[in-house]
């Protein structure tokens, strides 16, 4: 046989497959339809495009392959085969949308890779027939069409002329070629997986996952490797816990206790008017955004310190275990993905680690923060040789939507409570939309506040030092340059931060020059990357890193330090 009858009989082949194509698509589609119609959205333009250039093209990529093979029987198998697993993804995809809202990425591939079989066990604990009964329907129903119309239908059909079904296998070989020239690319700049196809999203969320995973614990175990030198306590605290607690997006001029018109932080007026809180008037976060702050808070790093960056220093959790502490990290925030990977980092050296939901970068379906009360310690956890329980936990905060950060218990506020300026005096926006921003962050905080008190509360009855501070702040509609623009900006509102210190009733009867010393700081100029420095100090804490220039709960502490944040445009801002 010629080369040119060879290529005829392929086209042939190619041609045949045509409704089986038909069938692969109506298996892809279905479970974006789905997904689409849970989350009561419609595709973007660029969703739409590109998807749907996805899905052809692996339509059409199968069709070849299949048509590869001359032998009717082999062909069948392999068709059979490629069949299953598109309808077995197809139902595996549905699920995901019914209990979760999410098609699978690599959020979904960390839950499955979950690092023990309970984790495993979470992710599938919604799984009941009613989430399959419409899935397996539409499957029967697809299976059904693709039957009628290949067995019964197109015998009837007048055969297409050597144009047609050459034209068909040309528009495949076009679609495959725009998936690599156009499709692909796109993908790899958004990583949008609504961009992609099923086999798209398996493979970049997998392989995603498990790179994203190998990262962390590369930096993980760098971060461990750190020498610390010789640690010592001076202060005798081994039976007192000590809790950090890290907010998100909380800005302080938007809090009661702070003085804003609202009262929407009624347990921390309480605290701080029994004193048994302690409010910090003048403290800015070394970042505007939660990786860069958080990872100096959090470290022993600090702007203008000899070394540049934060891996070079240890954190605050394994100095906190070296020194004797059982350290354990509780978050509602992504547990991996590369833009939260420091955080994660300095996660893992902790002794412990767990979140209130396992999901990676981009996967913003998080937790409700008074669902971090579940992981708190209900008993002693701190195992024999400890002295005391270390505890971190951080939250979800503030962070936009801010709408999602509360509920309907907590959602006391309207538009209408509002007052007529902003904090910065500036008059309250009309637009009834950004009216209903500042309404739900003002919420936010609310809620917000009942999550303090009730860790508080969980704490209070035992010797406990409770520190709480928020990574950040927020721009909400004070910039003349950007009127419509709130969330995250390197500027006196977005840099501005609540810190408070709580000491229980017993530590404070016990250790009440911890207290004073807290009390003289709280007016001092703060940044806070100097946290894990200062706390140490407070503690008593000493290792080679420690400064007492640098420890604002310390006397020799420098309160003429300036404090120098980089913008956005890459050149630093003093406050």
């Amino acid at each position: 046989m010629s080369l040119m009858s060879k290529i005829g009989a392929y086209v042939e082949r190619v041609y045949s497959l045509r409704y089986y194509g038909l069938f692969l698509l109506l298996l892809q589609v279905f479970p974006a339809i789905y997904y689409y119609n849970r989350v009561g959205a419609l595709p973007f333009p660029g969703e739409f495009v590109y998807q749907s250039l996805s899905l052809l093209a692996w339509t059409s990529f199968w069709l070849f392959i299949c048509a590869l093979c001359p032998f009717r029987g082999l062909r069948l198998a392999v068709q059979w085969l490629v069949g299953l697993v598109y309808a077995g993804w197809m139902l595996f995809e549905c699920f995901l949308a019914f209990s979760y809202n999410s098609l699978y990425t690599d959020s979904i591939a960390l839950n499955m890779l979950a690092s023990n079989p309970e984790e495993g066990k979470a992710f599938v604990e919604n799984l009941n027939y009613k989430v399959f009964m419409l899935p397996i329907f539409v499957l029967i129903g697809i299976i059904v069409l693709y039957v009628l119309v290949s067995r019964v239908l197109a015998p009837k059909l007048k055969p297409a002329g050597l144009l047609v079904r050459k034209g068909l296998s040309a528009m495949g070989l076009v679609f495959v070629l725009l998936f690599f020239i156009v499709v692909l690319p796109a993908q790899t700049s958004v990583r949008s997986y609504l961009y992609m196809s099923p086999l798209d999203r398996l493979r970049v969320g997998t392989s995603v996952c498990l790179h994203d995973a190998q990262e962390l614990e590369n930096y993980t175990k760098m971060a461990k490797e750190i020498d610390l030198g010789e640690i010592k306590q001076e202060i005798n605290l081994d039976s007192v816990n000590i809790v950090v607690l890290v907010g998100e997006s909380m800005r302080k001029d938007y809090m009661h206790c702070y003085g804003y018109p609202l009262k929407n932080t009624p347990a921390q007026d309480s605290l701080i008017a029994s004193g048994d809180m302690v409010r910090f008037s003048d403290v800015i976060a070394s970042a505007a955004w939660t990786t860069g702050s958080v990872s100096s808070a959090m470290t022993f790093y600090r702007e203008g310190g000899a070394n540049r960056q934060w891996y070079q220093y240890p954190s605050l959790p394994m100095v906190m275990s070296r020194a004797g502490y059982y350290s354990y990290w509780i978050s509602n925030q992504e547990s991996q993905g590369n833009a939260i990977q420091p955080i994660a980092t300095i996660a893992g050296t902790s002794d412990s680690v767990s979140y209130a939901k396992i999901r990676a970068v981009g996967d913003w379906n998080s937790a409700m923060d008074l669902e971090l009360l579940k992981l708190l310690p209900k008993k002693n956890i701190v195992p024999q040789g400890k002295k005391a329980l270390f505890q971190v936990v951080h939250l979800i905060g503030s962070h936009t939507p801010y709408a999602g950060r509360s509920n309907r218990e907590f959602g006391i506020f309207t538009t209408k409570d509002l007052p007529a300026t902003l904090p910065n005096g500036m008059p309250t926006p009309k637009s009834e939309a950004k009216r209903a921003v500042l309404r739900d962050y003002v919420n936010s905080i609310r809620y917000n506040d009942e999550v303090v008190r009730r860790i508080v509360a969980h704490f209070s009855d035992k010797p406990t030092l409770l520190v709480y501070f928020s990574d950040h702040g927020q721009a909400l509609y004070e910039n003349p340059d950007k009127p419509d623009y709130y969330e995250h900006e390197v500027s006196r509102q977005g840099l501005s931060v609540p810190l408070f210190v709580y000491m229980s009733p017993s530590l404070r009867k016990m250790h009440p020059e911890i207290y004073e010393r807290v009390v003289k700081a709280k007016d001092r100029k703060i940044m806070n990357d100097l946290f894990s420095n200062s706390l140490c100090g407070l503690l008593g804490i000493r290792l080679k890193y420690y400064e007492p220039e640098y420890d604002y709960f310390s006397d020799e502490y420098n309160n003429n330090r300036v404090r120098s944040v980089i913008g956005y445009n890459g050149k630093p801002m003093t406050f």
